[in-house]
């Protein structure tokens, strides 16, 4: 082998063994199983290798889906909650996650912008947004029907559109604290059905003598909605 064939030879091999570890490297499965994720964000995790793939979870404050031997984890809410995968050789892989709480959360009352968080987007801000309508209706509930005066609703709507979001609960609106009777009730346009969802928890996080609210409204399977408003 003369020294022009031996330097092809050479490039060659080195070129193969570059792409063996490439494809090595791309196939192998994720080795961590302890995750800290702020709310919103996601991590992709290489299973092991297997036909089938069984997963539960025992907080639904993340939310998953697997191509494959690919899966995707979202941080929904702040907590804790653990990710079983079952193989199907009956072998399981737990994942851990700790979900804290994203940017925009932080610091959630010492802002005093009226604004609907997690509605659309991160961040809605109430009085600057065109053709956004907000109204506060006391012994109204979510139906729009007459209620007793402890509870009382609250109403985002878009005029032109009819897209809503409206949420009623009853209790102490005079005072930071937890309410009862939460339910949301959301449309994304005129002619689209009501969608109706019960809270998990409404609670008044913060007043303050210029008549602003803090409210955060709890759920199981998505975001948080938070809300800084007019006190009535």
């Amino acid at each position: 082998m003369n020294a022009t064939q031996y330097i092809r030879y050479l490039v060659t091999s080195l070129v193969a063994l570059s792409l063996l570890c490439g494809c090595r490297e791309e196939n192998e499965e994720t080795r961590l199983t302890e995750f800290t994720l702020r709310v919103d964000e996601s991590v992709s995790i290489k299973l092991p290798s297997s036909t089938t793939y069984a997963l539960t979870t025992d907080n639904p404050i993340i939310s998953y889906a697997q191509s494959g031997n690919q899966l995707t984890v979202t941080a929904v809410k702040e907590g804790k909650a653990t990710l079983t995968v079952v193989l199907d050789s009956g072998e399981s892989r737990n994942y851990t996650f700790t979900i804290t709480a994203n940017a925009y959360q932080i610091g959630f009352t010492i802002n005093p912008t009226p604004r609907v968080e997690s509605w659309e987007g991160l961040s809605l801000k109430t009085e600057e947004t065109a053709g956004l309508q907000v109204s506060y209706e006391p012994g109204i509930d979510i139906t729009g029907a007459s209620a007793d005066s402890s509870t009382r609703s609250y109403t985002f709507v878009y005029t032109e559109t009819g897209k809503l979001l409206r949420f009623s609960a009853k209790g102490d609106f005079t005072q930071k604290g937890a309410l009862s009777n939460g339910v949301i009730a959301t449309r994304e346009s005129r002619n689209a059905p009501v969608q109706y969802e019960t809270c998990t928890a409404v609670t008044i996080e913060k007043m303050n003598s210029e008549g602003k609210i803090w409210f955060t409204l709890q759920f199981a399977n998505r975001s948080d909605i938070r809300i800084v408003t007019e006190v009535f």
